[in-house]
């Protein structure tokens, strides 16, 4: 019996290679190397199938990665764990526009899970004294918008350049030196 890890792969693959508009339940059922029956049991809608792997294009494991260490730069470390929300392809934008399409607007799941470590990360930041705690909540709502912005603007043109100084300047304005 073919996994929902084997289905996904199949998928993911089809994604990757084609976009988000190719799935359908036959082609990834003939790539999976399964009859679409099979497939169903599994997924029972083909809108079930596309927001797994749109869900699975936008999520992001998010590290902590140095933001603890007080010897750097606030702002650089908090860069270096924003810049991780940052599409990596084509293929995550394109999953990132489906989860909105099929969530009205909220990247649900993968969205919530990585605001939890934005938080986390701006926490971390404020025990340092580099931002006020009553400040944390508006500041990974800042950092969403910003996010979802260099995500919009990757869709018309994709500069990763340019999303990756946005991000600098945003992170360096959200920090400052300790009180």
């Amino acid at each position: 019996m073919v996994t929902r890890e084997e289905v996904m792969r199949a998928a993911l693959g089809l994604a990757a290679a084609e976009g988000l508009g190719s799935l359908s339940v036959r082609r990834v059922a003939a790539a999976a190397g399964i009859p679409a029956t099979t497939l169903r049991h599994r997924f029972p809608a083909q809108a079930d199938l596309r927001s797994a792997v749109a869900a699975e294009l936008a999520r992001c494991p998010l590290d902590d990665l140095s933001i603890a260490d007080e010897r750097r730069e606030p702002s650089e470390r908090l860069y270096e764990c924003l810049a991780q929300l940052l599409p990596r392809d084509a293929a995550a934008v394109e999953g990132w526009f489906e989860l909105c399409r099929m969530s009205n607007s909220d990247t649900g799941g993968a969205q919530r899970s990585g605001a939890g470590s934005v938080r986390r990360w701006l926490t971390i930041l404020a025990g340092h004294g580099h931002l006020r705690p009553h400040e944390v909540d508006a500041q990974v709502s800042a950092a969403f918008a910003v996010v979802n912005g260099l995500y919009l603007r990757a869709a018309i043109r994709p500069d990763l350049d340019a999303a990756r100084a946005t991000l600098r300047w945003f992170a360096e304005r959200v920090v400052s030196p300790p009180r």
